[in-house]
């Protein structure tokens, strides 16, 4: 005769499942702490498949039971997985541990998330950093803006250190980058993004504002010229404006729509285009 399966193992194969999933959370729960070393073994069971959804339940059961040195420990492991379809499911995994810790960060696992978000590039990792606002986190949180999965993340997290993050995003915007490497390219876009949204507007020259109109990147021009609009005096505004209405010849559809946007919202462009009207010779 088969023995009945225990309570724990009842509640461990519910929580695996993708059907019963939450009630396995809650069972789980009222089990309390002697279910942590099965959660465990759980955690660090690899998946082949890439199937992550039962190990970030088995996460969540860990964080309603305060298992924080658990979420640590697997934070901490070193897992190097070649296959792609595993890896990704593992890194879904690390995401939702890395979430699960962000109210309890000491250092050292501070320390951890920095060194997965800089090598790997991770949103839950990225996420918290941005959370902690601390400075040292700006440099890695750059970083990832040339990732495409990562950017969103990575943009969000930056805006919450607003102006802190300033001088950063500009010395982003001012590195070089070499005529194939698409990922710095979209990375300079997004810190000069970044910057634009910035209120107030952190305080730029007029030859850093001229350089960046002058680039052969045309999303990085028109978005030095959007910042001499805001900053600049009236001769550097109306350059810019001058600079937006020949680059409209040549943009594409969605840089035209932004160029036009920016000639329609900025006080500065439309006192230099309603006095361009005015001067202009009638037709016939």
């Amino acid at each position: 005769m088969e023995r009945p399966p225990d309570e724990l193992e009842l509640a461990t194969c519910h929580l695996t499942s993708l059907s019963d999933g939450d009630r396995g959370v809650l069972e789980v729960m009222r089990i309390g702490q002697r279910a942590v070393p099965r959660l465990r073994t759980l955690l660090f069971q690899r998946e082949p498949s890439g199937l992550f959804q039962p190990r970030c339940r088995v996460i969540e059961a860990l964080a309603a039971l305060h298992a924080r040195a658990v979420l640590a420990e697997f934070l901490q492991a070193d897992r190097h997985i070649a296959d792609p379809v595993e890896r990704a499911g593992e890194e879904a995994v690390i995401n939702a541990a890395a979430r699960a810790v962000r109210d309890s960060l000491d250092e050292t696992l501070f320390q951890r998330l920095l060194l997965l978000a800089e090598t790997r590039k991770l949103a839950g990792p990225i996420e918290v950093i941005g959370q902690t606002r601390r400075i040292e986190g700006v440099s890695c949180l750059i970083a990832a803006l040339g990732d495409d999965l990562a950017r969103p993340v990575a943009e969000e997290a930056l805006r919450k250190f607003g102006a802190a993050a300033a001088t950063a995003l500009i010395n982003a915007t001012n590195m070089g980058v070499e005529a194939d490497d698409t990922s710095a390219r979209r990375r300079r876009r997004a810190a000069m993004r970044l910057l634009n949204e910035i209120d107030p507007p952190p305080a730029t020259t007029e030859n850093l504002r001229d350089r960046w109109r002058g680039e052969p990147d045309i999303e990085i021009a028109v978005l030095g010229c959007r910042m001499a609009l805001r900053q600049g005096g009236t001769p550097e505004c109306k350059k810019a404006v001058q600079q937006l209405i020949r680059m409209l010849g040549v943009a594409d559809w969605r840089t035209g729509r932004e160029i036009r946007n920016l000639l329609s919202q900025s006080a500065g462009a439309q006192l230099y285009c309603r006095r361009i009207a005015r001067n202009a010779s009638p037709i016939g």
